[in-house]
């Protein structure tokens, strides 16, 4: 693809999102209110093919890279975080699968299907007994005669009224005694599936992330996907949490842009009575508005250059590679809360009020930093690999 070519492809796809941001920024605070999901939003999403966003074009979708999925996200949640967070979680799975398709015939046929039928990835990796550690699960996939018998409970599965197919991780215990990590796709409505509605939550609600229970769920050997070592730290996982990492930094930089474009707005508008001028006048409501957009512009500029290096393949998929690519969700989710607070301060008293989207864009940051690495488990990630600790070294201290 030329540079011409490729550019025209980014324009197009950031339009698209800012287009979708327009229109569901008008309903995001009754979805928010009523802790419904955005059925309504993801309809648009399909029309608009926004769902196929991360298929390579090879395969039938938009081709969007890394980068680009980043920038695009960031758009989409100025509209709806809920929204934005809610597609987040089947385009990343869709752009690691285009990137490193399952060998053979079934990679292709399942990357062409979701392309052209606008059907819904979704799925469980956080457990109720592990939190958000990824690199061992408890839900368990036994193989017997042929097929996997799968067992356990995912909590924060977000898109949980659309799903059409589970993406699943487990522990796989072979016939011959050998055990890894296993990545199922399986089909909703197969048997012992049960979507437990648990969702009632300070901030995403509209995500409705609820727990799925699996019981005995029997599937063929086709179902699955992909298998890697234990652990968090192989070429697998690594490649799974750039997209991972990188969009979920632009979720939450476009909410806390939506948070400070309406703190911007409302201090060139707002006139207090005692001020012969608006409040954007004050010093400190000045200090306050350049300290977000240092802020923002670091959050931006970090992902960027992130997201490039990956897709030009600059980043080891290794230890370093994973808390290279950690970088941006950390950076972003928790810079995100303290750039959505100085809004709050610009605004004052009435933030705090639902008739303004500031204390909604105030809860929806707060869930940012749980998603995986978490801060406490990025931080230990981060101080290992770079005093040359093994992210899995046992005991982990002492």
């Amino acid at each position: 693809m030329t540079a011409d070519a490729a550019a025209e492809r980014s324009d197009r796809l950031l339009g698209l999102a800012h287009r979708l941001a327009e229109e569901f920024a008008d309903r995001a605070e009754q979805y928010d209110r009523e802790n419904r999901f955005p059925f309504e939003n993801f309809e648009r999403l399909k029309r608009e093919r926004y769902t196929a966003l991360t298929i390579p074009q090879r395969f039938g979708g938009l081709g969007a890279d890394l980068t680009e999925f980043a920038r695009c996200q960031e758009e989409l949640a100025t509209g709806c975080g809920s929204t934005a967070l809610a597609v987040n979680m089947h385009l990343f799975a869709l752009g690691a699968l285009g990137e490193n398709p399952p060998h053979g015939p079934q990679g292709e046929l399942l990357l062409r299907t979701f392309a052209s039928s606008g059907m819904i990835l979704g799925g469980g990796f956080t457990e109720p007994e592990i939190g958000g550690n990824w690199g061992y699960p408890t839900t368990t996939a036994v193989e017997e005669g042929g097929i996997y018998r799968i067992n356990g409970r995912k909590a924060f599965t977000s898109l949980a009224p659309i799903i059409d197919f589970f993406v699943i991780l487990t522990s796989v215990q072979h016939a011959d005694g050998s055990r890894r990590i296993g990545t199922f796709v399986i089909p909703r409505g197969t048997p012992g599936i049960e979507i437990v509605e648990s969702w009632d939550t300070l901030g995403m609600r509209a995500t409705q992330s609820h727990d799925v229970l699996l019981r005995n769920v029997a599937v063929p050997a086709a179902f699955l996907a992909q298998e890697r070592d234990l652990g968090i730290a192989d070429e697998a996982a690594v490649l799974l949490f750039a997209w991972f990492a990188c969009s979920i930094a632009g979720v939450y930089t476009g909410i806390a842009r939506a948070a400070r474009d309406f703190a911007v707005r409302y201090a060139r508008e707002r006139r207090p009575v005692v001020l012969e001028r608006p409040i954007g006048h004050m010093p400190g409501v000045q200090f306050a508005v350049a300290e977000m957009d240092v802020s923002l512009a670091a959050m931006r500029a970090l992902r960027d250059e992130t997201a490039r290096a990956w897709v030009e393949g600059r980043i080891p998929r290794d230890p370093e590679g994973l808390a290279r690519v950690m970088y941006p969700k950390f950076f972003a989710t928790n810079q995100a809360i303290a750039v959505v607070s100085t809004a709050m301060g610009i605004v004052g008293g009435a933030a705090i009020s639902k008739r303004l989207p500031l204390e909604r864009y105030y809860r929806d940051v707060r869930a940012g930093t749980f998603h995986p690495l978490g801060n406490d488990q990025a931080r230990e990630l981060f101080g290992k690999v770079a005093l040359g600790i093994g992210p899995d070294t046992e005991p982990r201290w002492g």
